[in-house]
């Protein structure tokens, strides 16, 4: 058997191992692979940087679970991480039931990093059934919709809500969203209805569907999954905000080291069979 044949018969057995080595180490050994970041990324990283303490509050809307985790929860760390280090104050809720699990994970992680205090510095609204409802009633006043907070404290009790009374009272809105309930309802009943200013953070699958909406102005800039993620993690660092984990830039070393190796085992493998072909 000379080394073409080879090339066509290699065991599936070493295949596997090479991948799961080559996906494995980046994830214990960073590599540091470049990130080119894109110009809809850049958007969502220029709106939030152009806010400061000053600034009226933004929303971020953890609308995923997790199973979502891998490509959105790095996008939530990082902004967080961006707000608080620029001083911007944040408001947190959530459209998905599994929501709240994500955002609590988030402010056990971040505000530590920053000395940042509950009340004074963030807020978390919590989960709220019946979405429709909920996003037209908080145009109107976000009290009528979240009367109390996650953890039963009155909104009128927590300062950074004290000149939140609906949208106008938000610089911003960002949702963080893995299918419906989420992005479409926020551009339904939030920017259409009443303007807002609306930025989208989804996984990879979803972000062809939302890209028409960042080209009319509807949406300010879009955050698409994974690469996303790291794209907007890259952007914080050079920014001199953080020097956390960057979960998705070392999840994109190994996803784009596995690809490189099936490419060049689809490579090898075609070059095996044409060589024999052509012998034959």
């Amino acid at each position: 058997m000379n080394i073409f044949e080879l090339l066509t018969k290699i065991p599936r057995r070493i295949i596997f191992l090479t991948i799961f080595v080559a996906i494995a180490v980046p994830l214990i050994i960073p590599i540091g692979m470049p990130v080119n970041v894109m110009p809809k990324s850049e958007q969502v990283y220029r709106a939030v940087d152009s806010l400061g303490p000053q600034s009226r509050p933004i929303l971020i809307s953890c609308d995923f679970d997790p199973q979502s985790m891998p490509e959105l929860y790095p996008m939530l760390v990082a902004l967080l991480r961006h707000c608080f280090a620029r001083d911007i104050k944040v408001i947190l809720m959530a459209l998905w039931p599994q929501g709240p699990g994500m955002a609590e994970l988030a402010l056990s992680e971040v505000p530590p990093e920053f000395n940042k205090e509950y009340g004074r510095d963030y807020a978390f609204l919590g989960y709220k059934f019946g979405v429709t409802a909920v996003l037209l009633g908080m145009g109107e006043s976000m009290r009528g919709v979240f009367p109390l907070d996650y953890y039963g404290t009155p909104l009128d009790s927590i300062e950074i809500l004290d000149d939140v009374r609906s949208y106008d009272g938000l610089s911003l809105v960002i949702t963080l969203s893995t299918g419906d309930p989420g992005w479409r309802q926020w551009l339904l009943f939030a920017q259409s209805r009443y303007a807002v200013r609306l930025g989208v953070g989804v996984t990879a699958v979803i972000a062809a569907d939302v890209y028409p909406y960042v080209e009319t102005g509807q949406v300010i800039g879009l955050l698409a999954g994974m690469k996303g993620a790291s794209e907007y993690e890259i952007m914080v660092q050079q920014g001199g905000y953080s020097e956390g984990i960057r979960r998705a830039a070392h999840g994109m070393d190994a996803q784009s080291l596995g690809h490189l190796l099936i490419m060049v085992f689809i490579v090898l493998g075609n070059i095996g069979y044409f060589v024999i072909r052509r012998k034959k």
